[in-house]
């Protein structure tokens, strides 16, 4: 369960929520970046270890450091940036860093990506696919709806991006919020993707409970059976009593009754999704 739901930065106050997911079935939890002390995350890290779960890690980039930009100060700043990122994901125990780490969030240029910006995300990806190994961790490098990005929306272009990183550790992320905007058919990006594809968000077309929107969720769970799936599926839905969260991305209502309506229906819609895949 992506935490996003309830919190920008997980703190001791939100630690009976870890096992409250637990017990509802949770296997992990994915807990949002942020700048979290050496004695915070012994402290995160334990409270993982008492309820059971194990833990991933989202992140995102921004324009003050954007590893596409023809600025080398900027560029420098993501190398920065996301090398504190694998260090807390690394000390937290994370599997995986996740996120939209292919270049700055919500920040337009005018026009599509440019050859010189694909260069320098695969310069970026090598290097940080590099630093994740000796952390011993994947990234899963996250594709984002036209409204939200304009370097990489689909998963073919995710496709040829990691192919051409080709690094083991680094793999794509699939949104199936995003993708629902983007794709023209779910069953044909996720199968192309294949083993490329490494983390799963199961994320509603409204961004609150799934299975009460427009996600064509048949064809997903066919298409993860067909290619042996067999890494981490995330819900991930948003509050907007998550300070900074609704601008971030674009939710100005609730699309849920409560926070256990999503992820005890998340859940069940993933258990019977897969059966029946």
């Amino acid at each position: 369960m992506n935490l996003y739901l309830w919190l920008s930065r997980l703190e001791p106050r939100h630690f009976p929520l870890l096992s409250e997911l637990r017990k509802a079935g949770f296997d992990g939890v994915e807990i949002p970046a942020s700048d979290y002390s050496p004695a915070e995350r012994r402290c995160i890290r334990k409270a993982l270890d008492d309820a059971g779960l194990a833990c991933t890690m989202a992140t995102l980039l921004t324009r003050e450091h954007n590893p596409i930009d023809a600025s080398a100060g900027l560029r420098r700043a993501a190398r920065e940036k996301l090398a504190r990122d694998i260090e807390q994901a690394e000390s937290l125990g994370a599997e995986a860093l996740v996120g939209p780490m292919h270049s700055a969030h919500k920040h337009f240029t005018g026009r599509g990506p440019d050859r010189g910006e694909f260069l320098r995300c695969v310069d970026f990806l090598q290097w940080a696919g590099d630093l994740a190994e000796g952390a011993g961790l994947y990234l899963g490098v996250e594709p984002l709806n036209r409204f939200e990005c304009y370097f990489l929306n689909t998963a073919e272009q995710a496709a040829r991006l990691c192919a051409s990183v080709d690094h083991p550790q680094v793999s794509v992320l699939y949104d199936t919020h995003h993708a629902h905007i983007e794709e023209a058919n779910a069953f044909e990006a996720i199968v192309a993707l294949g083993p490329r594809l490494r983390h799963f968000h199961v994320s509603e077309s409204h961004r609150g409970t799934p299975g009460s929107g427009s996600v064509d969720w048949g064809s997903c769970f066919r298409a993860l059976r067909m290619i042996d799936f067999s890494g981490w599926m995330v819900i991930e839905a948003f509050s907007t009593d998550v300070p900074g969260i609704p601008d971030a991305v674009n939710i100005w209502r609730n699309c849920f009754t409560d926070e256990r309506e999503v992820y005890a229906k998340g859940l069940q819609l993933i258990r019977d999704g897969w059966a029946s895949a």
